[in-house]
């Protein structure tokens, strides 16, 4: 899409292909890295490297997935190795879930990945104007936030 569509696009338009370009970026290059990684596995394990043994339902609200599917992907990380569901210590029925060393070594191979995307973005706009997109999307964030239910 060229300049003059985009800019007659609205902006949660504008929203969602910044986020999708983002992401397609992000996972062709961690594709072409040789690892076997969807973005639904990806944006069910952020939440679980930023804190290992987070408990199952508070990774269905952390990636907005509903809970059929996180269990789902979930499972599909058990089954490679990557992740661990270890039942609560004190209420049996709350599953924790915690990086296998194959996962910790996998997250140790991928943030590299991630954060060079990251530099990458940083390097298109600059820091003022990377500044007032983050005020304005928090902005969003909040205030559409709120109201919703």
């Amino acid at each position: 899409m060229d300049k003059s569509m985009l800019n007659k696009e609205p902006l949660p338009v504008l929203l969602g292909l910044a986020h999708r370009t983002t992401v397609k970026k992000f996972m062709y290059i961690v594709s072409h890295a040789g690892y076997d990684l969807s973005l639904d596995q990806w944006m069910v394990l952020m939440p679980v490297w930023k804190n290992n043994g987070i408990a199952q339902n508070e990774i269905v609200e952390k990636c907005g997935k509903g809970k059929a599917s996180v269990t789902r992907i979930i499972s599909t990380l058990e089954n490679k190795n990557i992740v661990v569901r270890v039942k609560g210590h004190t209420d049996q029925r709350k599953k924790h879930i915690h990086l296998t060393q194959k996962g910790m070594s996998l997250f140790d191979k991928i943030e590299p990945l991630m954060k060079n995307t990251r530099n990458n973005m940083r390097s298109i706009i600059s820091e003022n104007d990377a500044n007032i997109t983050r005020k304005v999307l928090i902005a969003i964030i909040e205030r559409l936030g709120t109201n919703v239910s």
